[in-house]
């Protein structure tokens, strides 16, 4: 599926995806057509795709916790999707183990996060019990794993923090 040039490649476009072709070419030591040929196959094939990855500490967004949920198993296919219509909920998945749901939210503070867990999962009747990670600091993976689009896209007050 992937030979040791597409996963170069690939390391070179999570370094940079604006990078042009003929910079990763000259770095990976290659015409500039073989560049432009295996990035088309790998975006074609689904394989990869190239996005930008918004900096939500930038953004106001300071604070990630991962939610430990026991559901009603007849009613965990709709409590997951009543989450993840929420914005702030970035990640949703069914789990083995100690829990039945596991979600991924991200807030600007700790009130947002209190404010969710009032309106969103204490009035989903089949959520039984919670448990609930406050993020103190990442040391690996960053926001990059979780799908922060509704965050940008319906977050009208969003503002740069630099």
């Amino acid at each position: 599926m992937l030979d040791e040039f597409d996963k170069r490649l690939i390391d070179e476009l999570q370094d940079n995806g604006r990078e042009s072709y003929t910079e990763i070419a000259s770095k990976l030591g290659v015409v500039e057509g073989t560049v432009r040929k295996r990035i088309n196959r790998l975006l074609n094939e689904q394989l990869i795709k190239i996005v930008a990855v918004p900096n939500l500490k930038k953004l106001g967004y300071n604070f990630m916790t991962v939610i430990g949920m026991q559901v009603h198993m007849s009613d965990i296919r709709e409590a997951a999707n009543i989450l993840a219509r929420d914005p702030k909920v970035c990640h949703v998945a069914f789990v083995t183990g100690r829990y039945d749901l596991i979600a991924i939210v991200i807030a600007r503070s700790h009130e947002e996060i209190s404010e969710f867990m009032e309106t969103t999962i204490s009035t989903t009747q089949s959520i039984l019990r919670t448990e609930t990670f406050v993020s103190l600091d990442i040391i690996k993976g960053g926001w990059s794993g979780t799908d922060t689009t509704q965050i940008i896209r319906e977050n009208d007050n969003i503002s740069y923090q630099g």
